[in-house]
């Protein structure tokens, strides 16, 4: 889904108004105002929609809202009520330089479901997938889906399929934070069937057991891609037969490779150690050819690693720059741990304070829960945050959100998050007189006038 530039949102609880434009220069933006205001359900509106989740736009009571996408495309939602009693939206988009909007009827109708129930060590987790609490695994969306009565949230998407509405929601991403349930309470579970007594496990090792998903799938790629070389060795070896290779740039091709090799190994991601070094005496033009080959096949096993590397070499430096004593690795499942600085023993995840797990979660679910190019909502950042933490925040997010390619928009009353960050910051508020409607723009349908620029 392309950036969001503009948002605009008609009878929010049947009273207000709002309009948000979004940071063009940042791709962070900070809403605030008063309590009643609003935020947070804009919030939700603006994820229900970026996800088409009809049973989470239904739970907000709004009339009218449109979105103005970086691509100059509009897409306009009316709240109706279908003849059999269910919430209904008329959608509506237009894509310029045409005026006339294209439109299409989608109602909700409550999924009843025909699986079983979701067990309760089963929880899910702000990325969509499930976490199963006994093996400590995640169950993505479709599994979890098929083998329980979990709620669609693939429905919404199923139902525009082969419209003209299908192409908004190209590769369109988007997680809502809600800060307020990243607690530490624990998920409680049972494993009767073994005399396991029932036992707790804390909201971030949930999080934390979505980063070894990924630290498995980046180890299963690279091995994937070691046994695609090594079965096309020889051929690539004869294709290099007749190659000149400098034995300079081998060497230091070789030594920029190795060096990337032990900080992966190093940061747990490779289990594998660099067990190859480059010969002492001058190298030979075979040698030279075959060491070139050998640092291509080299080179492409640690390509799928670098992506998730990045991502926890920036999540390692915000938490150890913040959290006393404590350092960051991980298992050799690919689960995070911390350790001691003082005798480097291994600390289970209770013994972070509520703060220092409120703000793991937030930002393993920044890094590891969303997709390049999603939308990312957050309601509230400073709950259990330090002071200090707080007016780090924003150079945090915002260095997230560039590595990660992310557009983030958060609700906050925290003069400490916005730290004087005013050009991004827009206030919304509660009018104490009702407003009269502003003029139509002289190339744009009046905001409640849609029908009459629809297409037959």
């Amino acid at each position: 889904m392309q950036k969001l530039v503009r948002f605009e949102v008609k009878g929010l609880f049947g009273y207000l108004d709002h309009s948000v434009d979004f940071s063009g220069e940042s791709p962070i933006t900070i809403i605030t105002g008063p309590n009643g205001s609003g935020k947070t359900h804009l919030l939700k509106i603006l994820h229900a929609l970026a996800v088409l989740d009809l049973e989470e736009l239904s739970s907000v009571k709004f009339e009218e809202v449109k979105i103005s996408f970086e691509d100059k495309r509009v897409l306009r939602v009316v709240r109706q009520e279908s003849a059999e009693g269910y919430h209904a939206f008329k959608f509506l988009g237009r894509v310029p330089p045409n005026r006339a909007y294209k439109s299409l009827l989608l109602e909700h109708e409550p999924d009843e479901g025909d699986g079983p129930e979701v067990p309760n060590w089963v929880v899910q987790i702000p990325s969509g997938e499930w976490y199963d609490t006994r093996s400590g695994r995640v169950i993505p969306a479709d599994m979890a889906k098929h083998r329980y009565n979990t709620p669609d949230r693939q429905a919404g998407i199923k139902k525009i399929r082969g419209t003209w509405l299908e192409s908004y929601y190209e590769e369109a991403s988007s997680i809502f934070i809600d800060t307020k349930r990243l607690d530490n309470a624990g998920v409680q579970s049972s494993n009767y069937a073994r005399g396991v007594t029932r036992h707790s496990q804390t909201r971030v090792q949930q999080y934390s057991a979505q980063v070894a998903a990924q630290v498995t799938e980046a180890r299963r790629r690279s091995l994937n891609e070691s046994l695609d070389a090594d079965q096309s060795f020889a051929a690539r070896m004869l294709q290099a037969a007749h190659t000149s290779v400098k034995e300079k740039e081998l060497k230091e091709r070789y030594q920029r490779i190795a060096d990337q090799h032990a900080e992966l190994h190093a940061s747990g991601i490779s289990v594998i150690a660099v067990d190859v070094t480059f010969p002492d005496q001058r190298t030979t033009p075979t040698t030279r050819r075959i060491l070139d080959v050998f640092l291509d096949d080299w080179e492409r096993k640690l390509q799928p690693f670098l992506p998730i590397h990045a991502k926890l070499k920036l999540l390692r430096s915000i938490v150890e720059s913040k959290f006393t004593g404590k350092s960051l690795d991980l298992t050799a499942r690919g689960n995070l741990r911390f350790r001691s600085t003082y005798d480097n023993k291994p600390l289970p995840m209770r013994a972070l304070s509520s703060g220092e797990q409120h703000l793991l979660a937030v930002f393993t679910l920044l890094l590891f829960s969303t997709h390049a190019g999603a939308l990312v909502l957050i309601d509230e950042p400073e709950i259990s945050m330090h002071a200090a933490w707080k007016h780090a925040f924003l150079d945090d997010i915002e260095e997230v959100a560039h590595i990660s390619d992310l557009q983030i928009i958060l609700a906050t009353h925290s003069t400490s998050i916005i730290r004087g960050r005013w050009d991004i910051v827009k206030e919304i508020a509660v009018p104490e007189v009702s407003e009269t409607e502003s003029e139509a723009e002289e190339d744009e349908p009046a905001f409640d006038g849609i029908d009459s620029e629809v297409e037959a």
